[in-house]
C-alpha cells in the first residue's frame, strides 16, 4: 500500500510539472519572439508580463518540491512504524 502511495505521489507531481514546463518553455518563445519586433514601452509591458508569468511558474514548482518532500517524509515515517 506504501509503495502504492509512493507511485500516486510520483505520479501526480510528474502531472503538476509536466504544464509548468510547458508554460515555462512557452513564455521563453513569447519572449524571443515578440519583443524583438516591438517598440520599446510594448517591449517592456509584455517582458513584465512574461517575467510574472514565470515567477508564478517559479513558485508552483517550489510548492510541489516541498509536498514531495513532505509526502517522501510521511510515507518514510509510515514505513518505519
Amino acid at each position: 500500500m506504501i509503495d502504492d502511495s509512493d507511485a500516486q505521489v510520483s505520479d501526480f507531481l510528474h502531472e503538476l510539472r509536466q504544464p509548468l514546463n510547458v508554460i515555462g518553455l512557452a513564455t521563453g518563445n513569447l519572449r524571443s519572439a515578440l519583443c524583438p519586433g516591438l517598440a520599446r514601452e510594448q517591449a517592456d509591458y509584455l517582458a513584465a508580463k512574461l517575467d510574472r508569468i514565470d515567477e508564478q511558474v517559479t513558485r508552483v514548482a517550489q510548492l510541489a518540491d516541498q509536498l514531495a518532500a513532505a509526502a517522501r517524509d510521511a510515507l518514510l515515517a509510515a514505513r518505519q512504524s
